[in-house]
């Protein structure tokens, strides 16, 4: 409704929101190295959603060029979920709660490498090398170069650390060191949507902007 359709009447409720907005991706990120654990096919899995998000990349370059998706949360999630068989098992000789406090330390250290430096506020922060940022294909690694634009952007680093504290929680589940009542009961609706996740979320988006472009045209006639 803003950066699309440029409506002037939203951006107040935008500018509220926006300072909470990291906590959506944080979640689901986790989330979706949590499950790892209990899927059977990650690589399977990995490249379906790579192959979805590269042409989510194609129809916003086509559609909407302004707004062009080159490195989103897709491509991230998909390219984590390719390398996480490499990683699973290193992972499964660490102690996890070890694991997680170390990972969520390494996401906080290197949240602000897209922007040029590392460190903790309020603490002193290093400034990194600008031969990091100077090529475009070190954008998807979490160095954007200056020629690099995508609407949507999710990096390797820092967020690699957050999937990987998601694989870590999952390890933890999976082990039953949760309360019993945490373990065997479904709820059927959540269950449903859980089961086509992906379907869901690939659909919602042209859904809503078609929505909002048909009232935009309401509303200008």
């Amino acid at each position: 409704m803003t950066f699309i359709f440029n409506i002037e009447a939203v951006y107040p409720v935008m500018r509220a929101v926006y300072p909470y907005e990291p906590v959506i991706p944080i979640i689901f990120i986790t989330i979706c190295g949590t499950v790892c654990s209990f899927s059977r096919n990650n690589l399977k899995r990995g490249i379906k959603i790579f192959l979805i998000a590269m042409a989510v990349t194609l129809v916003t370059y086509i559609a909407i060029p302004s707004q062009v998706i080159v490195w989103g949360i897709l491509h991230f999630l998909g390219f984590s979920l390719i390398i996480c068989p490499l990683i699973q098992k290193p992972l499964k000789k660490i102690n996890c709660k070890t694991g997680a406090l170390i990972s969520i330390f390494l996401f906080i250290l290197f949240y602000n490498v897209p922007k040029g430096y590392i460190g903790i506020l309020p603490y002193p922060n290093i400034k990194l090398p600008s031969v990091l940022y100077e090529s475009y294909f070190m954008s998807f690694l979490g160095f954007p170069s200056q020629n690099f634009e995508s609407s949507d952007y999710f990096p390797i680093i820092p967020h690699i650390f957050l999937f990987i504290f998601g694989m870590l929680a999952g390890e933890f589940i999976s082990s039953h060191k949760l309360p019993d009542f945490m373990y065997g009961k479904n709820v059927p609706p959540l269950d449903f949507i859980g089961k086509h996740a992906l379907i869901i979320y690939i659909v919602h988006q042209p859904l809503i902007i078609g929505m909002i472009y048909i009232f935009t045209l309401a509303s200008s006639n």
